[in-house]
């Protein structure tokens, strides 16, 4: 297999490195936009940043059912990668309210095809017993997209226009177009795509919905994500906010370095935690979980830009080890289910809402209490979801839902 797919491989590393913005719909670099070229306040930011969640808890786990059931996954990237390519012209050209809604209504809706159908491809090629490194892979070259984003990014905003960032969006897009279309369809066995068993028929090869969601683990993980993206998911839109409070002029330029600190050191982390990640799901995680509560402390203590982009290393170590690790445990709790999709779809939907309920609720008690007080809301948040994550949540690795000898429905 690895000589056969190795063009699929690649292609799929440079999807993954094209990827980078794209798949959030340069959410973060639109909040400081909206705040300093366009004039609204941060809780109407908050308000439109929060609709491509609420759209997401919507569309997700259907999304993420389709996934299962198609051979066409690297079409719905391409029609993905398009729409997203819409919505940032929709955003250079008509910046008012409801062009702006209406962009952010595209993201949310086309945002969720991203994360389970490249994970999907990727058990497709590779199988459950080669997907931690290659799941490290795909996330190493994520980060380095970003990253690499992240620095153009800053040349846009310092020599040419803010625009130029949501241009390179779109390029990014048409990239992914190409190199979705190099990935070889041959090469993607799309019954283990679904984490089915391979001596499993067609017919037989899915779990039912209610199994799947009623192991007590699968639930436990689904609540602990939820918390984390709760309490990460504005972070880093507010600290672009109070940092361009404190020098408008050069907001874009801060923000982008803090993007690029983080994403060089996700990009190591993602790589290491990949090959490591058969000794223990959960004790690695456990790392993501424990920094969590560190980084909005300090946020609402410091006031420093400098000092503040600095403490973006931490974002790097967390995001790194997520990335990766909640992608593996799904798989650990979907395996043989042929529901890894749907799966994919249900977590993500609870990182919507958790998303959703950050931007809104965080943006409102910024608002009216101030960024630093925003900053001590999240680190609250922050330190349930460590602690629930922590008593509740089991280790993955071995862990397989039993549904041989119950009757299956596709």
């Amino acid at each position: 297999m690895a000589d056969t797919s190795s063009r699929s491989l690649k292609a799929l590393d440079w999807v993954n490195l094209f990827m980078a913005d794209v798949k959030d719909g340069v959410g973060i670099y639109l909040a400081v936009y909206l705040l300093t070229d366009v004039g609204w306040n941060p809780g109407k930011i908050g308000m439109v940043m929060a609709i491509p969640w609420l759209i997401g808890i919507i569309v997700t786990p259907g999304v993420g059912a389709l996934i299962d059931k198609t051979r066409f996954k690297r079409h719905l990237l391409i029609i993905g990668s398009i729409a997203i390519a819409f919505s940032a012209v929709l955003i250079i050209y008509w910046p008012t309210f409801w062009p702006i809604v209406l962009a952010q209504l595209l993201v949310g809706v086309f945002q969720a095809i991203y994360p389970p159908a490249i994970a999907s491809i990727s058990l497709g090629i590779v199988g459950h017993e080669r997907l931690s490194p290659r799941i490290g892979r795909n996330e190493s070259f994520n980060h380095a997209g970003n990253m690499i984003a992240a620095i153009i990014n800053v040349g846009m905003a310092l020599y040419i226009s803010y625009h130029g960032i949501f241009y390179f969006s779109i390029l990014q897009c048409l990239l992914i177009v190409v190199a979705t279309l190099l990935i070889r369809e041959k090469d993607i066995d799309h019954k283990l795509a679904r984490a089915a068993k391979v001596e499993q028929d067609k017919e037989v090869s899915a779990a039912r919905i209610g199994d799947l969601f009623s192991n007590r683990n699968t639930v436990m993980f689904i609540i602990a994500m939820f918390l984390f993206s709760f309490s990460n998911g504005y972070m880093l839109p507010l600290l672009g906010q109070k940092i361009s409070v404190h020098d408008p002029r050069n907001s874009s330029v801060y923000l982008s370095i803090c993007i690029i600190i983080a994403q060089a050191v996700m990009v190591v982390v993602a790589w290491i935690i990949g090959k490591n990640a058969d000794m223990s799901r959960k004790k690695l995680f456990m790392l993501a979980f424990i920094i969590l509560p560190i980084r909005p402390i300090l946020f609402s203590l410091i006031e420093h830009p400098y000092v503040l982009t600095g403490i973006q290393v931490l974002d790097g170590l967390t995001a790194g080890v997520y990335g990766v690790l909640i992608i593996l445990m799904m798989a650990d709790l979907s395996k043989g289910t042929g529901r890894f999709n749907l799966l994919q779809g249900a977590v993500y939907c609870a990182l919507g809402v958790g998303m959703a309920l950050s931007t809104f609720v965080t943006g409102k008690v910024s608002e009216a209490y101030g960024f630093n007080n925003g900053f001590r809301f999240l680190a609250a948040i922050s330190i349930v979801a460590c602690l629930f994550f922590t008593f509740f949540v089991k280790e993955t690795k071995e862990n397989k839902l039993k549904v041989e000898n119950e009757p299956n429905v596709v």
